[in-house]
């Protein structure tokens, strides 16, 4: 609010004054200097979407692009008409208010559009702003559109009644963007709402003055100097800022993406015994330090190799693929699971006894051995150790790998 209130102390009502003095002693210059400003502000729209078009992911500022840059050539023809410029000499000051006109119409149907039907392609409007603005300008041209301004008499009903359209259809505008939840709208909903607050404004003052010249057309156009100031300031910088976000955000996530590729087992989604190597070493320092122990689970899939020669490799992948989700089910998100290799895996479970250990190992294999969801009747061994303070948890690992054989030993002679 303070930066609000600084802005509006040392910018606008500056602004404002030098405007008001100026219009005084050259309103022609004025009223060109304000268009001019508009129209830049419009081209640097369309330019930058089309420069960011093939990487910015916020399409609706490239649909704005699109809209502004016939908005530009609209507001192009007005500034040349305008009484006193002598570029069309048979020209009255009926021509560039209607060339006003029809600018605030292509502006309010670009927002309804963008804003209303957000699935309209850049291409779409395009090809719909491109023949609209030929059109509205040849019928000015060739005098078929609805007079605005008559000398003597001033501003005509049509005028009015469209100027108080526009308002009205810029009203709901203005709530679309304030409700909207579109990503692409709130980063730069601010100064777009801003924007069109001080549009509907300057319609107002457009309804009011009887001379070209006069108060009410002066505050109108420095209603709209102000809202092209704020979209260049808000929406532009935005604009320009966003896809550079964007792209690092990509980078970033694609940087993510290959580092999970390189520490995850493609098969199982569980963590490879690659990473596990390097992930141990802090696991356990951190487990020295603060005093705690760490557990490890070996398993190993009973018989895989006849399942396998039994039933095909596809099912010994969806078997695998079983056991690692019964294994990632029935453990903590704070413990450590990894494909070892082939038909192992390994659990780590951190500040975890040997006997906790154990309870969640036939935990598994009960949820393993339980289900009839593979159609194969699937077991697992294992083997569980406690490293403790100080040990090697290589021996460790040793030590849990050997319980294991253990434990297949023990089913095989009971088989036998």
């Amino acid at each position: 609010m303070k930066a609000i209130t600084k802005r509006f102390i040392f910018i606008y009502i500056p602004v404002f004054a030098a405007l008001f003095f100026l219009s005084r002693i050259n309103y022609l210059l004025y009223h060109t200097i304000i268009e001019f400003f508009a129209i830049f502000t419009g081209l640097s729209i369309g330019l930058i979407a089309y420069a960011t078009r093939g990487f910015n992911q916020n399409r609706i500022f490239i649909k704005f692009g699109v809209v502004y840059v016939f908005v530009a050539i609209v507001d192009f023809l007005h500034t040349l008409a305008y009484k006193g410029m002598g570029v069309f000499p048979n020209w009255t000051a009926n021509q560039p208010t209607q060339f006003w006109i029809a600018g605030r119409l292509l502006e309010t149907l670009g927002f309804v559009l963008i804003l209303y039907f957000p699935k309209l392609s850049e291409r779409t409007l395009f090809f719909l702003f491109g023949p609209l603005t030929t059109f509205l300008i040849t019928s000015i041209w060739t005098g078929v559109f609805p007079d605005c301004f008559i000398e003597g008499f001033g501003l005509t009903e049509f005028k009015i009644s469209m100027e108080y359209i526009i308002i009205f259809v810029l009203l709901a505008v203005l709530v679309r963007t304030l409700r909207s939840k579109d990503v692409s709208i709130s980063t730069f909903q601010k100064p777009l709402v801003a924007a069109i607050i001080l549009t509907i404004f300057g319609e107002l003052s457009f309804t009011l003055y009887s001379d070209v010249c006069g108060f009410f057309n002066f505050l109108g156009h420095v209603f709209r100097l102000f809202s092209y100031m704020v979209i260049l300031r808000g929406v532009i910088v935005n604009a320009l800022a966003n896809p550079v976000q964007a792209l690092l955000f990509e980078l970033y996530e694609e940087k993510e993406k290959l580092k999970e590729i390189a520490h995850r087992d493609s098969l199982t989604g569980l963590f490879n015994r690659a990473f596990f190597n390097e992930w141990i070493q802090d696991q356990v320092r951190k487990a020295q330090f603060q005093n705690v122990p760490l557990s490890f689970i070996m398993i190993d899939v009973d018989n895989f190799k006849q399942i396998n020669d039994t039933y095909g490799h596809l099912t010994g992948d969806k078997v695998l693929r079983f056991v690692a989700r019964c294994i990632s089910d029935s453990i903590r998100s704070s413990d450590f699971a990894v494909r070892y290799g082939g038909d192992e895996f390994l659990v780590v479970l951190y500040n975890t006894s040997k006997q906790q250990a154990e309870q969640v190992a036939s935990r598994i294999r009960e949820k393993i051995r339980n289900s009839d969801e593979l159609g194969v009747d699937v077991d697992i061994s294992y083997g569980v150790a406690e490293l403790k303070p100080g040990d090697n948890y290589l021996k460790f690992l040793q030590k849990a790998d050997e319980e294991m054989y253990g434990m297949k030993r023990e089913k095989k002679s009971c088989c036998d």
